[in-house]
């Protein structure tokens, strides 16, 4: 079975889990604050402004904790992500409201944005979907003309650039992923680059209960704190940061190998009729960092798509659906707010007519070649 995603995890990673169990100190540690620091190298970050978290909903809910994102207020995002953009939103009792994608890339339609501004908009958050940056220079613009907060989701785009800087530190905030299936991965985890030093310090307590001194390393008194706000476990461990600290070592490799099969995998299948390719390519503006490559089916039937997936599985081929529904669409949100799918077609023709396909470091040129021969003769 070619799999959708399989860490590639240095074996290095293992000498510092070691480490770490001779040290008994599994969080607050020193491979924490290594990593942390290494990832704002990373980020080319002038100052070390970023925190490792439990999760990228984790990152996400703290921002706008940290904003005081109340009843009320409202957050813009695209329909097209994961419901986890939306669920940090809607836990704060705040309201997401979704704005249509461009069908081209799967990115928000930045030209929609405007229409749904109001007086109770706070923040935008932007997804950058599949690899390939939003335009953040349109987004800030518009974020400054209406005086409102801009937080980037970068759960499966971290390493990618807009104009040679990285997609995640154009807003006020950029959160990312550390899940197993995205670019790197420390098993679970995230991160949140906050560029206001207030907040920051703020978010550092708000991870950890809300501790007046959130490392027990730098109390005078050990085992004596205070609380200074109501604060959350979100913390990333040791042993998850040892393994982040060894993915981001290879981070540039990872990219390059993802390019690489994107491009055999997209060469060897671009003639093909029944689909079009959906662009998560780097261009003269844009550099992705190749998360998958999407194809999205001529036919505009669900129930076919769904089955082509099956019968791809079925030929040792596993795939994904970034993602299965317009956040809109689903349940939940389907129901609360009553949106109208006519507002989302774009949304829902990714949603319900895409097959995404593994580019990752853990497939061959064979693989590809195996896959390309597979959706030649399953989808032509």
């Amino acid at each position: 079975m070619i799999k959708f995603a399989k860490p590639t995890v240095n074996k290095k990673a293992l000498n510092k889990i070691r480490d770490i169990f001779r040290s008994g100190t599994f969080v607050h540690g020193p491979f924490t604050n290594d990593f942390e620091n290494k990832l704002s190298s990373f980020f080319n970050l002038t100052k070390n402004n970023i925190l490792t978290t439990a999760s990228c909903t984790a990152a996400l809910h703290l921002y706008y904790l940290s904003i005081n994102l109340k009843k009320g207020d409202e957050v813009i995002m695209s329909a097209q992500t994961h419901v986890a953009t939306a669920h940090a939103v809607e836990i704060c009792g705040a309201k997401p409201v979704f704005v249509d994608c461009e069908i081209e890339t799967g990115n928000i339609d930045i030209n929609k944005i405007k229409n749904k501004i109001n007086k109770n908009t706070k923040c935008i958050c932007v997804t950058h979907f599949l690899g390939k940056p939003t335009d953040m220079i349109k987004i800030n613009k518009i974020a400054k003309m209406f005086n409102l907060r801009v937080i980037e989701d970068t759960a499966l785009s971290i390493g990618s650039k807009i104009k040679n800087k990285f997609s995640g530190t154009f807003g006020d905030a950029g959160a990312f992923s550390f899940h197993p299936v995205k670019i790197i991965t420390t098993g679970e985890g995230g991160a949140l680059i906050v560029k206001n030093e207030k907040k920051f310090k703020l978010i550092k307590s708000l991870k950890s209960f809300g501790y007046d001194v959130a490392e027990p390393g730098k109390r005078k008194i050990p085992g004596n704190y205070n609380i200074n706000h109501l604060g959350l476990n979100y913390r990333l461990s040791e042993i998850e940061a040892a393994i982040g600290i060894e993915e981001l070592n290879e981070i540039k490799k990872k990219i390059s190998v993802r390019k690489k099969n994107y491009i055999q995998l997209f060469n060897n299948i671009k003639n093909c009729r029944n689909f079009k390719i959906l662009n998560t390519q780097s261009d003269k503006r844009f550099t992705s960092s190749y998360y998958a490559l999407t194809i999205i089916l001529n036919s505009k039937s669900k129930k076919n798509r769904n089955n082509i997936i099956l019968r791809l599985k079925k030929n040792k081929v596993q795939t994904s659906i970034y993602y299965p529904h317009p956040v809109s669409l689903l349940n939940y949100y389907k129901k609360k707010y009553k949106y109208n799918a006519k507002e989302f077609t774009n949304s829902m023709r990714i949603a319900y007519n895409s097959i995404s396909f593994p580019v990752g470091p853990h497939i061959n040129s064979k693989d590809i070649n195996y896959m390309s021969n597979t959706i030649k003769n399953l989808v032509g």
